[in-house]
């Protein structure tokens, strides 16, 4: 009879430190247009890491913490070494990593509603997928993969949802009558195979709570710089499904918020900077044709979201004014070059793009500059600049005027010609304006940069490049604007 009470009061005390345990499972997080974007917090300072290594277990790079919220006692964490996870772990990475792509070629967030994305994901997966326990079987330029095992990897992807969603219309046939996915013969699954070009996925952190939920951080970089793409962080919890010693995945994915505010501003669709065109004529022409020094270098503002405010203004300015030139073929002997400098900051989508064509007279390239204001959520004008330098347009005009005479040496004749402006990393603003020095026929074109900061100008192809190179970003292939050398 004793033993009986020492052990009920056993079971009573295991359940009442689960009660415990549960009761304190919901995290809190600031919240954005988009969702949670607090990078994993409640203490825990996990390692980043690119993914690798091969080992059979789990093992912790700390003891266990609990993490403390809000005054209260949560449930206890072990931050995992991502540097040699073991082969479960990497499976659910790559999971991550076939969301991630999705994420990116389709412009969507991670959603369990959305039939397309969902079979999109699952197709991204089974074409990477190099795990042959999955049993995958290439047929050609196809990969069968059976039923069973896709059911598997989507409740693994989609721990929320509750039944099989159909395969959209769009995935089984395409214009030219091949599927993107289709039922074989054998009433296998098919998947057509693909290229995912220079990407890769990064396990940065990995946190296992004792209740056996878990968080990754994975992010999807380039390959070949190691810049990132997007990087999300998901939530998963043990698999529902299948609860055996063999299931295939141990978790199932229960959501996905940014891990950073360049994955939260593209999700929360800002614009962001994208090559249309990129054409050099040292690809194309020998060094005796005029043609070997033409630039063709073109960006469009993109969004994960459609008909954002202001974006679709601003790409119908490029069109316009660049696109189109870039377009026109040039007369012989005659070659053009149009340079972009892609600008991003904090607050600000910005692109300045010169265009020339040559021979010419002298004058400087004509510069066109594209803004965007991601706080206010619009594209930004001449007023934008006019504020920063705290001065009407006609009162700029007569400075820079009276400045460029002064630095050029030269007599300046006509007023100033307003170009464009550019919000510089410092936040002081440069304001670019075209100068005309000489007389009639003879005047030749200078751009300058009025800065707001400095109250002075400098001559933009005398004293550096239009913006420096420090201060422009990475697109990937680099724009070069026509230097082969880089």
């Amino acid at each position: 009879m004793v033993i009986r009470i020492r052990s009920l009061i056993i079971v009573l005390n295991f359940v009442l430190i689960m009660v415990l345990l549960c009761a304190c499972e919901k995290e809190t997080a600031p919240k954005s247009s988009f969702g949670n974007v607090d990078p994993m917090e409640d203490g825990d300072v996990l390692i980043d890491s690119a993914n690798g290594g091969e080992d059979e277990t789990i093992e912790p790079e700390e003891e266990p913490e609990e993490a403390v919220t809000g005054g209260g006692s949560m449930k206890t964490s072990i931050n995992l070494d991502v540097d040699r996870p073991n082969p479960e772990v990497k499976r659910m990475v790559g999971l991550c990593d076939a969301i991630n792509m999705a994420c990116v070629e389709q412009q969507k967030a991670y959603t369990a509603e959305d039939s397309e994305f969902m079979w999109h994901c699952v197709h991204l997966y089974v074409g990477e997928s190099t795990d042959k326990d999955m049993g995958f079987t290439r047929v050609g330029d196809s990969i069968d993969a059976d039923p069973v095992i896709i059911n598997d990897i989507m409740y693994a992807m989609f721990g929320k949802l509750r039944q099989m969603p159909q395969i959209p219309e769009a995935a089984i046939g395409s214009g030219n009558g091949n599927p993107h996915i289709d039922i074989s013969n054998d009433l296998k699954y098919r998947f057509s195979g693909g290229d995912r070009g220079t990407s890769a996925p990064q396990l940065r952190r990995a946190t296992l709570y004792s209740d056996g939920s878990m968080e990754m951080e994975v992010a999807l970089v380039d390959s070949e710089s190691g810049d990132e793409i997007v990087s999300f962080i998901y939530t998963m919890r043990a698999n529902t499904r299948d609860t055996t010693s063999s299931a295939i995945f141990p978790y199932e994915i229960t959501g996905a918020r940014p891990a950073d505010g360049l994955t939260s501003d593209k999700m929360s669709g800002t614009p962001f900077l994208v090559t249309v065109m990129q054409v050099y004529g040292y690809d194309s022409y020998d060094k005796e044709d005029p043609r070997y020094n033409q630039v063709d270098e073109v960006l469009y503002f993109n969004s994960f979201q459609e008909h954002v405010p202001g974006m679709d203004e601003l790409n119908a300015r490029i069109s316009h004014e660049i696109l189109e030139y870039a377009n026109q073929p040039e007369k012989e002997g005659r070659w053009h070059s149009i340079c972009s400098y892609p600008v991003t900051t904090d607050g600000y989508v910005q692109a300045a793009v010169t265009i020339a064509s040559y021979p010419n007279d002298g004058s400087d390239p004509d510069i066109y500059c594209y803004n965007y204001d991601k706080s206010k959520r619009r594209a930004m004008d001449m007023n934008d600049a006019l504020s920063a330098c705290k001065m009407t347009g006609s009162d700029l005009v007569s400075l820079v005027n009276s400045l460029a005479q002064k630095k050029l040496q030269e007599e300046v004749t006509g007023d100033a010609r307003y170009d464009g402006f550019i919000v510089r990393a410092d936040s002081s603003v440069d304001v670019f304006y075209t100068v005309i020095t000489g007389e009639g026929t003879d005047g030749i074109g200078r751009l300058v940069a009025y800065n707001s900061e400095t109250k002075d100008i400098r001559i933009v192809f005398e004293e550096g490049d239009v913006i420096p190179a420090d201060e422009c970003d990475n697109l990937k292939p680099i724009l070069t604007h026509g230097r082969k050398e880089q």
